[in-house]
């Protein structure tokens, strides 16, 4: 059993670590040829599933995607792990006789490979699964969830994670301004809310930084919709605002 990993990244590099973990031999690609793993470029590869973790914005993302699919013999799917735009997944796949499944990440990199085993590993597909492709997948992951559409999942990591956290930390920020400009302490005022939350866990409170990384904002660009630009634009009020304190 070997599955090949396309991108060393933080994501793919964290997944090669889990998928050794668990008994399955790897062959880890990038191209930076430092981060390469039990790969020669002389050997034509074999390999049940191609995990594919290069950045997703990129403008030729699915066709890098379906090109190695010619590289590898025996492929049964391709899993695609990257965060992309609506509808890539099954671009890719109207394209392929192979199955393609997409499953996005979740956790804090600091912490990734712990995060990714103690969450749920997220699956889709938009075509039917046989039992035993279904089998193997889960077999390489802590615990799975699949979910009707590649869509859907691709949304809800959008939606439901980064751009979730960024409007969290968005209130933070104007609830940061609003109370340095009323003189009062922000970590006293929050508070207020710390029973709240650790009874009915629905105020969490957030520190109201600049949000950086490449995760919150740059996503936005991903699903492209106005209503979301807001979380950018409070960004940016708030990088002004705390540009001018200094």
């Amino acid at each position: 059993m070997t599955d090949v990993v396309l991108g060393m990244g933080e994501v793919g590099s964290t997944l090669f670590d889990l998928l050794e973990q668990r008994k399955i031999s790897c062959v880890g690609i990038d191209t930076d040829k430092s981060k390469c793993k039990n790969y020669s470029e002389n050997n034509l590869m074999e390999a049940e599933f191609l995990h594919v973790c290069i950045p997703g914005e990129i403008e030729n993302f699915d066709e890098i995607a379906r090109d190695w699919t010619n590289k590898i013999t025996g492929l049964k799917a391709i899993i695609i792990h990257s965060t992309v735009r609506p509808g890539t997944t099954k671009k890719v796949q109207e394209k392929l006789d192979l199955p393609v499944i997409f499953s996005p990440v979740r956790g804090v990199h600091r912490r990734f490979l712990q995060d990714v085993k103690r969450y749920s590993k997220f699956l889709s597909s938009d075509v039917k699964l046989a039992d035993e492709i279904k089998s193997e997948i889960e077999k390489r992951f802590e615990k799975t969830q699949w979910m009707s559409s590649t869509k859907t999942a691709e949304l809800a990591k959008i939606l439901v994670d980064t751009t979730y956290y960024g409007w969290l930390i968005n209130y933070a920020q104007i609830t940061k301004i609003i109370c340095d400009e009323e003189k009062v302490d922000f970590d006293e005022m929050w508070k207020f809310a710390d029973e709240i939350h650790e009874n009915l866990g629905n105020r969490p409170k957030m520190y109201p930084g600049i949000i950086g990384g490449h995760c919150v904002i740059p996503n936005l660009a991903l699903i492209n919709n106005d209503k979301l630009d807001m979380i950018k634009k409070i960004n940016e009020l708030f990088e002004k605002y705390t540009d001018s304190k200094v």
